[in-house]
C-alpha cells in the first residue's frame, strides 16, 4: 500500500472528516507492508499485512455481502486504461471487486498511477502474491477515502446502490467510472449524483462527473 495513498486516507467509521494515522512497522520503496492504520477520533486500529489494508470496521468477520461475479470475460488490460482514459497524468484508479483481478496486467502497461484494488471480502492471496506495485485494501460499508481523490474506478454492475453513492463521491470531476455490465437502475443513480454518461456500448457504460 503506497504511502501517498495513505494520505488520502479517512476512518470508515467515523467518515471523511477523520483521517487516519500509520503506524508501520515495515516500508519498502514507500509501500507499506506490515503495520495499523489508526484513527485519532475514534481509537480504532486496522491492520496492514502482507501489503493489504483492511478497513472494515469492527467485527471484522462481519462481512459485507459479496456480490455476485460477473458472468461475463473481464476487459483485457488494454481495453480497461483506455475505457478509464489512462493515457496520461497521474492519481489513483479504484478497481473494484472482480475489476481487481486486472491489477497485475495493469502494472505491467501503467506506470503513473497508483493501481488500487477494493474489495468486501480478503483478497486470495495465491493470485496476488509478489505484488510489486498497486494497492490492495479490503473495506466494508463505506470507501474509506477523501472525496473526488480518484482518477478513475472500474466497477461491476452486479454492486449496490449504496456503494455506487461512495463511488460518486471519491471521483474527482475531470476523473471516470467504468460500470462493467451496467443495469439502468444503477446508472440512474450516478446520473442523479451529477454524473454524464461518456460511452455505452451494451452493458458496459462509462460515465464522468459533469
Amino acid at each position: 500500500m503506497h504511502l501517498l495513498l495513505v494520505d488520502q486516507m479517512t476512518c470508515p467509521r467515523c467518515g471523511p472528516e477523520f483521517g487516519l494515522i500509520l503506524l508501520a512497522d515495515k516500508i519498502q520503496d514507500r509501500r507499506v507492508l506490515e503495520g495499523f492504520l489508526g484513527c485519532s477520533n475514534c481509537r480504532d486500529k486496522f491492520p496492514v499485512a502482507d501489503g493489504c489494508g483492511d478497513l472494515r470496521p469492527h467485527p471484522r468477520s462481519q462481512a459485507r455481502r459479496e456480490p455476485q461475479g460477473v458472468s461475463s470475460d473481464l476487459p483485457g488490460a488494454m481495453e480497461m486504461a483506455a475505457l478509464l482514459g489512462l493515457t496520461g497524468g497521474h492519481g489513483n484508479v479504484g478497481l473494484i471487486g472482480d475489476m481487481s483481478n486486472q491489477i497485475r496486467a495493469l502494472t505491467q502497461i501503467i506506470t503513473s498511477f497508483e493501481l488500487v484494488g477494493i474489495r468486501h471480502e480478503m483478497f486470495p492471496s495465491q493470485e496476488f502474491s509478489g505484488l510489486g506495485r498497486g494497492s490492495r485494501l479490503v473495506v466494508g460499508e463505506k470507501m474509506p477515502f477523501r472525496d473526488g481523490c480518484f482518477r478513475g474506478l472500474a466497477v461491476s454492475g452486479k454492486e449496490d446502490g449504496g456503494w455506487m453513492l461512495e463511488i460518486a463521491r471519491i471521483v474527482t470531476t475531470s476523473g471516470r467510472v467504468v460500470v462493467w455490465e451496467s443495469t439502468k437502475e444503477l446508472i440512474g443513480i450516478l446520473e442523479n449524483e451529477g454524473m454524464c454518461v461518456l460511452m455505452k456500448q451494451e452493458d458496459v457504460v462509462v460515465l464522468s462527473p459533469s
